[in-house]
């Protein structure tokens, strides 16, 4: 995992810290950052820094100079391994002052403890070598912090003093911002300048991509830290712009001067100097630069195309760890290597040869696994590609990510079909870009508006709120997306699952798929050629295609003699099966691995006993749940129930990945069935846009149609489109599926539908359907993000307590 940064804003009071913080939060986030505001040596997350500070801040407990440093730096020491902690999670800390305000105020301002180094020695014994990746100084002249604080009224220690000590403490700031070599930013202007300069120094420091100084890596006589006082007790305060600091901080501007991630077969893992592996346009989005298509050269099978491989010149699990990050991450999945992972190192370049002289062919295809990935997969083909069940799949989510952004090329992000010739590709283009214009207004609108209109108070917007609101206005827009918006997808499966997934894509009628499957098998067998010999022999996989696909084009023409829908919609869930009927004929399985007796003769046994003794024996089975993972025993894995669905794209592609169901098929999309407008649409007065896509889509389609057939003209059709699937899942399942898709932080359109099929499967097997206690029947339309957003930091911060308690007991 990537480290952090740990970036700090100092200043005396008055001079917009807070709201600065705020702002700069708030932007790393819309860049899909992790972000953390804390403050030092006041942590949220730090009980006993938390209780310091506050002794500290009390006027009825009266302290000398002396005991301020030593109880701020005791807190301080506390809170630093907060921040530690979260910076090794990779997350950004953007924290509200450091060990400068001691010095500024403790020493500068006070001026009754004249030993500087005394006081540098303990707050080096406190920082243990945490020191921030970038402090930046706000300044203001002593008059305009006066009166700012005027009306604070917040009754701590230091409102209540006079000018002479504001200015010694300012002066201080200024000083020590000097000799660390720290830009200092002028906190005269408008907010939105202040917030303007702090955002280039932040984004060079996060360009930089060097291990975390937070990390402790760096000794106390390594840091910037003056070896003895000042001369003078309170130097002179000379104002200090942000263009001078700039040019005098080693590397806080200067682009050119940051250094890279090393190269493959390095082995030492230093940074080298000079060899930029991504350069960030104007725009905030990165290019490769050379040195990082050399090194994507060595740990990909292709640095340019769609479709590529992981080599062995990366562990699985740095693999699986950069996999990891396309659910919350738009870019380009080689631009998050670079920019995260480009120093994880390591393979067993033996493994391979071994397994396959000890196995075999077959056996090896099981059990050597293979990650690739599938750039710019149109939402049509990402079902395709995640059809499987014996492979695991994450692709870039519709409900955190704004897909608005153009590519390089000045393009939405929308697949355009093989099939097109240029008349059609410039009717089709023309409809999209219109598509997407009215997607992006809207998403953003509805940010605003979820953000105007919630209950939540100002004082807890933080970024779990900034989060919950994106997604709440994502999750109400989505469904204007067309169905050939592109895609990132990871897969991690065995080379047997890859194989049947590229024989699998090759029978598919489809251009994009077969065009797929073919760079997907030059993809694996970059990798492992031994397991793919025989993919595409025509007595093997040339087989298998041709069986597969003259088996579709039959019984296609057979459904032709079919009656064709009206377009008229059936209920959206309808149980066509369940098994068994009476879900008391399970006991006797329930029982089966604790008995030594035949499975008849225990059926036998069970169907005397009366049924308060059945009911005990299944509840016996189902046992005290505490949590939705807690997950009753396979004799439910007997019980089946069959679904016909009616919901929309969005929903299906959302359910569809569940791997441990049976009888999953969907029918060709079509615009037919019409859709549904959204409550919070309606609320924001978006009606007529969000309208207005699907008439375009309409027309669209009719035209594909009429040129290529139904099965090209999907390519037209929106998330939002209402389409028919079906499913068939066992009991044990359904209680997974069941809890996990109706928990608050679900989709509100899938949870309602989930909700719905809860309701059939109770009224067939009631007693199997209570013990799924942790079925969510209730919504909260504003708080089911939120909530969901806020357990997250909960249980980051549970994580940073049991890390720091495992420290204390090692």
């Amino acid at each position: 995992m990537s480290s952090g940064k740990y970036i700090v804003l100092e200043g005396p009071e008055g001079v917009g810290k807070t709201t600065q913080i705020q702002l700069l939060a708030r932007k790393l986030q819309q860049a899909g950052l992790p972000v953390r505001i804390l403050r030092e040596p006041d942590s949220q997350s730090d009980l006993t820094a938390r209780a310091i500070r506050q002794l500290t801040q009390d006027p009825r407990y009266p302290m000398n100079t002396r005991t301020e440093v030593l109880l701020y730096n005791a807190a301080r020491s506390q809170s630093l391994s907060v921040i530690r902690d979260s910076i090794q999670q990779g997350v950004i800390c953007i924290v509200d002052r450091n060990y400068l305000t001691t010095l500024a105020i403790q020493y500068y301002g006070r001026g009754d403890v004249p030993d500087y180094q005394t006081i540098n020695t303990i707050i080096n014994f406190a920082v243990a070598g945490i020191e921030p990746d970038l402090c930046i100084v706000l300044d203001a002249p002593v008059d305009t912090l006066v009166n700012r604080a005027k009306h604070r009224g917040r009754g701590e220690r230091f409102d209540s003093l006079g000018a002479d000590f504001l200015e010694r403490v300012r002066a201080g700031y200024l000083w020590e911002a000097r000799q660390r070599q720290m830009p200092v930013v002028s906190a005269i202007e408008t907010e939105e300048d202040i917030a303007a300069t702090i955002w280039r120094l932040v984004s060079n420091e996060l360009a930089s991509r060097q291990p975390s100084r937070a990390l402790g890596i760096q000794t106390a006589d390594e840091r910037p830290m003056e070896s003895e006082a000042p001369n003078v007790a309170a130097p002179e305060a000379t104002p200090v712009s942000a263009a001078h600091t700039a040019s005098q901080n080693n590397g806080a501007t200067v682009q050119n001067e940051v250094p890279s991630k090393s190269r493959p077969g390095q082995g030492s893992g230093e940074t080298t100097a000079d060899q930029l592996l991504l350069q960030k346009r104007q725009d905030g989005s990165y290019e490769i630069t050379q040195a990082g298509h050399d090194y994507l050269a060595q740990t990909v099978t292709d640095t340019a195309g769609n479709v590529y491989a992981f080599t062995e010149e990366l562990s699985p699990v740095t693999i699986a760890a950069a996999m990891a990050r396309l659910s919350r991450r738009g870019d380009d999945m080689r631009v998050t290597l670079l920019d995260e992972f480009a120093n994880q190192l390591g393979k067993d370049e033996q493994l391979l040869r071994r397994v396959i002289t000890a196995y075999g062919d077959d056996s090896v295809q099981q059990l050597a696994g293979i990650h690739v990935v599938v750039e710019e997969a149109s939402n049509l083909l990402t079902k395709k590609l995640e059809w499987g069940r014996l492979a695991a799949y994450l692709e870039q989510s519709t409900r955190y990510i704004y897909y608005d952004k153009k590519d390089s090329k000045g393009q939405y992000r929308y697949h355009v079909p093989e099939e097109f010739d240029d008349e059609l590709t410039g009717a089709y283009r023309q409809h999209m870009d219109r598509i997407f214009e009215l997607y992006s207004s809207m998403v953003h609108a509805l940010t605003d508006h979820v953000r105007t209109h919630s209950s939540v108070p100002d004082s807890e917007r933080d970024a779990a709120f900034n989060g919950a609101t994106r997604a709440q206005a994502c999750d109400a827009i989505r469904p204007v997306l067309p169905v050939a918006t592109t895609s990132t997808v990871g897969i991690y499966g065995s080379g047997q699952a890859l194989e049947s997934l590229v024989m699998h894509l090759q029978s598919e009628s489809l251009s994009e798929s077969k065009t797929t499957g073919d760079k997907l098998l030059k993809a694996v067998r970059d990798v492992s050629p031994i397991l793919f010999e025989r993919a595409d022999r025509p007595d093997r996989g040339g087989a298998v295609v041709a069986y597969r696909a003259t088996t579709m084009q039959n019984m296609t023409e057979l459904a032709k003699a079919l009656p064709h829908a009206d377009g008229a919609l059936s209920e959206p869930v309808t149980l066509t099966d369940v098994w068994p009927r009476n879900e008391m004929d399970l006991i006797a399985d329930m029982l089966y691995e604790h008995s030594d007796l035949p499975l008849e003769h225990i059926r036998d046994e069970v169907a005397t006993w009366p049924y308060q003794k059945k009911l005990e024996a299944m509840t016996s089975y189902f046992g005290d749940r505490l949590n939705r993972r807690h997950k009753p025993g396979r004799a439910l894995e007997k019980a089946h129930y069959s679904w016909d669905l009616v919901c929309d794209y969005g929903i299906f592609r959302d359910l569809q990945r569940h791997r441990m169901v049976d009888d999953l098929q969907w029918q060709i999309l079509t615009p037919k069935y019409g859709y549904a407008v959204p409550e919070l649409v309606a609320e924001a007065g978006l009606v007529e846009q969000f309208d207005e896509c699907f008439a375009i889509s309409q027309k669209l389609y009719d035209i594909l149609l009429e040129s290529l057939g139904a099965s090209v003209a999907q390519y037209a059709t929106l998330l939002g489109h209402k389409m028919r699937w079906k499913v068939t899942y066992n009991a044990r399942e359904a209680f997974h599926l069941h809890e996990l898709r109706t928990s608050p932080q679900g989709h509100p359109g899938y949870r309602k539908l989930v909700q719905q099929m809860h309701e059939k499967l109770e009224q067939v097997h009631p007693i199997i359907a209570s013990a799924m206690k942790f079925v969510n029947q209730g919504e909260d339309e504003e708080l089911t993000r939120l909530a969901a957003e806020r357990y997250t930091q909960f249980k980051l911060k549970q994580m940073s307590a049991t890390q720091a308690i495992a420290s204390t007991d090692s």
